[in-house]
C-alpha cells in the first residue's frame, strides 16, 4: 500500500485502517496522531436472506470469522487507538 509506505518514509500523514498498519504500529515506525476526529469505522458484513434457515456452511463461516479476527480484531490488540475510534 503506497500511503502507508510513504507515511513510514516520513513523507507525511496517512488515514489508514490498523489492519494495514498493525504491523508497523507495534514496531515503531509509525504511530497514530489523534488528531480529535475518528474515521469512519468498518465492518465486516455478511448478506444472506433472512427468511430462510442459515445453512450449516454460513453458520460455520460466521463462526470462523469471529474466532479469526476475535473482539476487538487481533491486528488492534495492544495500540493505543483514542477513545473515539473504538467500536460502539
Amino acid at each position: 500500500m503506497a500511503m502507508r509506505e510513504a507515511a513510514i518514509a516520513g513523507l507525511g500523514i496517512a488515514l489508514l485502517p490498523t489492519f494495514h498498519t498493525h504491523k508497523a504500529l507495534k514496531a515503531g515506525t509509525l504511530e497514530i496522531v489523534d488528531i480529535g476526529a475518528a474515521a469512519d469505522l468498518t465492518q465486516i458484513v455478511i448478506a444472506y436472506p433472512n427468511d430462510q434457515r442459515l445453512s450449516a456452511k454460513l453458520t460455520c463461516l460466521i463462526g470462523h470469522l469471529r474466532l479469526a479476527f476475535g473482539d476487538p480484531p487481533y491486528w488492534d490488540e495492544g495500540l493505543p487507538i483514542p477513545a473515539a475510534q473504538t467500536a460502539p
